[in-house]
This record gives structure tokens, C-alpha cells and sequence, in this order.
């Protein structure tokens, strides 16, 4: 877990969280201040959607990819649905480990890990080191 990047005055404020990730919280800030096109890809998960059927979720998780919402500056961040979580990432990149949701009016960036397992997790799925260290170089 991360950091609240935004709250509704549309400033970049900082406040650590709990099991907070600089890596990441650096991260989402050089990509916010280099001005490169974002994208958020809701997270297809029970906590997103609570009464809605699994298989329903697994199947629509095949156009996970095609629900990209444009994030072209920090403020956009703002307009996300409320309470729900999604992956942010470069609008070119294909993975991510970053998760981005608003909250009471407060954007947060999260790291995200299996809650079973503990292991990192992205938008591809688990995460192993390697691949991890090739995102974040290539992030940078």
C-alpha cells in the first residue's frame, strides 16, 4: 500500500500510509509529472463487484484490456468511479504492479499482493522478481 497522491484541492500532497512503497509512490510521480498519457483498467475482482458472479467476472476479464480509461493529468485521476480499485499504468505499457482507486475524495496508489499468498501481484498476473526489476527499468 501506498500513498495518497490527490485530494479534491488538485494538488500532488504525500501522506504515507501503512506498508507504504516508495518505488511505486516515485514511480506514479515521475509518470504524472512527465506528462505522458496514462491509462486505469478497473480491477475485475469481488471487492469491485461484490454480487457479481464469478465466471461472469472471469469472462469479462478477456476484455479487461478494452476498458481503459484515458488519464491525461493528475486531475483526471479525481473522476474515477468511488470505491473501486483499478491498475494505472504507462497508456503504453502492457503490465503494471501499480493500483490506483478513490476513496472519500482522496486518489490512492497502492503496490498490490496476493492476499492469500503475499506475493506481488500485476496486471498480468503474479509476479516474479525478474519480471519485476525489467518493469521498473523500463518505467523509469
Amino acid at each position: 500500500m501506498s500513498t495518497t497522491m490527490i485530494n479534491n484541492k488538485s494538488t500532488i500532497p504525500s501522506q504515507p500510509l501503512g506498508h507504504y512503497d516508495a518505488a511505486v509512490y516515485q514511480r506514479v510521480q515521475q509518470w504524472l509529472a512527465s506528462g505522458e498519457l496514462l491509462a486505469w483498467i478497473p480491477i475485475l475482482n469481488q471487492q469491485n463487484f461484490p454480487g457479481v458472479a464469478a465466471d461472469i467476472r472471469q469472462a469479462a476479464q478477456q476484455h479487461q484490456e478494452a476498458m481503459r480509461w484515458p488519464i491525461h493529468c493528475p486531475e483526471d485521476l479525481l473522476e474515477l468511479p468511488e470505491g473501486m480499485t483499478g491498475w494505472l499504468l504507462p497508456a503504453a505499457a502492457s503490465d503494471t504492479d501499480v493500483a490506483c482507486g478513490v476513496c472519500n475524495g482522496e486518489v490512492y496508489i497502492l503496490g498490490v499482493r496476493d492476499q492469500r499468498t503475499g506475493a506481488k501481484q500485476t496486471l498480468r498476473g503474479e509476479c516474479d522478481h525478474s519480471a519485476t526489476e525489467a518493469h521498473h527499468q523500463s518505467a523509469v
